[in-house]
């Protein structure tokens, strides 16, 4: 085990390593500000259900199925009664953890305040593990287009505003609603809401084609409208572009001719998926909140025990419960396309 053996770590309350923890964690995290939010008291099983209202007489793709003449009346002839259904996604919470550990030499004679950076970095690297696992998750839709050809196999083109409107097209097709909040900052579950639109997740590699999109218009020239995250690139349209280095390519997936596309391995295009999300297409159950949320570690190495007898080291770390899931497949799309090479 790796052990920071020249450190300190000064004495604290664990609610205020909590929160210095998830204040690292905020600037990190995109996603994690987005979907539904659930959070699951504790001892209540390790199985959340998410659950909605489906349309009247829904179709196989989640579309109303209405023909008017079946809700004409009849002059004095009482019409049918329906009822009205519903969608259950469950998601299974899992643990996962971070943890440093320090020296009793390092802690009574380091000059510099580790147990700080400690917190910062511990922070920091839990809101990654936890955006990995959202993105993992909703990067994996089945619904899909591709900037050129009809695989991801093909791909060599940058993304365009006629692919995104296909995608708009699919999710006004699907009876699905622009994103209207947002989790509000802090450690408690909460929403903001935000002025309506679909929101595309994309990695920063392709900002700059983002930028050449027709009409594109970036957030200093916004008038009255407000920024939906801190790292909102700007808007096309109906679509608000955030990006974060954390969205990750399919790397060398693409095409063998580049095209001018980015290739790692200058051999196959790299694939960027830009996900495309409405409200309500996914959920996740966060780590901000103590319920299930962030259980901060704080062990000074003077804390003996049958495992550290003489006191010889401590602990700075934090473990946390958090999953995420597909709520409605047809609420979202990904347009899977390639970097401009700079």
């Amino acid at each position: 085990m790796t052990i920071q053996n020249y450190s300190t770590v000064a004495s604290r309350n664990l609610i205020r390593a909590e929160l210095e923890m998830l204040a690292h964690a905020e600037p990190i995290e995109v996603l994690g500000s987005f979907g539904m939010q659930k959070s699951q008291p504790q001892r209540k099983t390790d199985t959340v259900v998410f659950r909605r209202v489906n349309p009247y007489n829904m179709a196989a793709n989640g579309v109303p199925q209405i023909s008017v003449n079946a809700f004409e009346i009849q002059e004095g002839v009482t019409p049918n009664s329906n009822t009205i259904s519903y969608t259950d996604v469950s998601v299974t919470l899992k643990q996962y953890g971070v943890l440093f550990k320090f020296s009793s030499k390092a802690e009574l004679m380091y000059e510099d305040d580790i147990p700080s950076d400690m917190a910062k970095v511990c922070g920091e690297t839990m809101a990654e593990v936890a955006e990995k696992i959202r993105y993992g998750v909703i990067k994996g839709g089945t619904s899909v287009i591709y900037a050129n050809g009809s695989s991801r196999a093909a791909v060599n083109t940058a993304i365009s505003l006629a692919k995104l409107r296909q995608a708009a097209r699919s999710l006004e097709s699907a009876r699905a609603k622009m994103v209207t909040s947002r989790l509000s900052t802090g450690p408690d579950f909460g929403t903001a809401p935000v002025e309506p639109g679909y929101l595309v997740f994309v990695h920063t590699d392709i900002e700059a084609d983002i930028r050449n999109l027709p009409g594109f218009t970036k957030v200093e020239e916004y008038a009255q409208r407000k920024l939906v995250h801190a790292r909102e690139l700007g808007s096309v349209e109906r679509f608000r572009f955030i990006t974060s280095p954390l969205f990750e390519p399919f790397l060398g997936a693409g095409s063998g001719t580049l095209n001018g596309m980015v290739s790692v391995g200058a051999t196959n295009v790299d694939v960027y998926p830009c996900i495309v999300v409405a409200e309500d297409a996914w959920g996740q159950i966060s780590l901000k909140g103590m319920s299930p949320g962030v259980q901060p570690t704080i062990l000074k190495a003077n804390q003996k025990n049958h495992a550290n007898p003489l006191g010889q080291f401590g602990y700075v770390g934090a473990n946390f419960w958090m999953n995420a899931v597909l709520l409605n497949q047809n609420w979202m799309t990904r347009i899977e396309c390639g970097a401009t090479s700079l």
